[in-house]
């Protein structure tokens, strides 16, 4: 069954910040399935992308500098954490921009620690680490009854 659902944009304006998703868990559900995913994974413009690389060069010793070139491409980075009634209960930093986990009583996806699905209030967390373009996600959580 379909607990939540949620898509948006997210611009470039919110880099290095964290977006939450509440939603509530009804009674009755052993183990929750988050589907998340976002595109696109990096900024295809190569003129944009070495300007966006060069800028970041500025913050460091210029020593270090070599071709902006050569650290293409640039990839946008957003991960997740949960919580459940303000608990933590696990994240996923990785780098794949499409990811399924799992929370149950049974077994947890890596990252995430398994126990009960209360029927609580939960939240999802986009970690917003960096974006050098305007990126669209959705995340998909069903439940599994008992």
């Amino acid at each position: 069954m379909t607990i939540f659902q949620a898509k948006g944009k997210i611009t470039v304006a919110n880099d290095k910040t964290n977006l939450i998703h509440r939603f509530d868990v009804p009674e009755g559900i052993k183990a929750l399935k988050i589907t998340y995913s976002y595109s696109p994974k990096t900024l295809d413009d190569r003129e944009k992308a070495v300007a966006v690389i060069s800028k970041c060069f500025e913050k460091y010793d210029e020593r270090i500098i070599t071709r902006p070139a050569d650290y293409l491409p640039v990839k946008n980075l957003i991960t997740l954490s949960v919580d459940c009634n303000g608990e933590y209960r696990g994240a996923a930093h990785r780098q794949d921009n499409e990811q399924v986990h799992i929370i149950s009583e049974d077994k947890a996806s890596p990252g995430f620690i398994k126990g009960r699905v209360d029927a609580l209030e939960w939240d999802i967390m986009l970690n917003v680490h960096s974006i050098s373009c305007d990126v669209d996600y959705q995340i998909l959580v069903e439940g599994e009854e008992k």
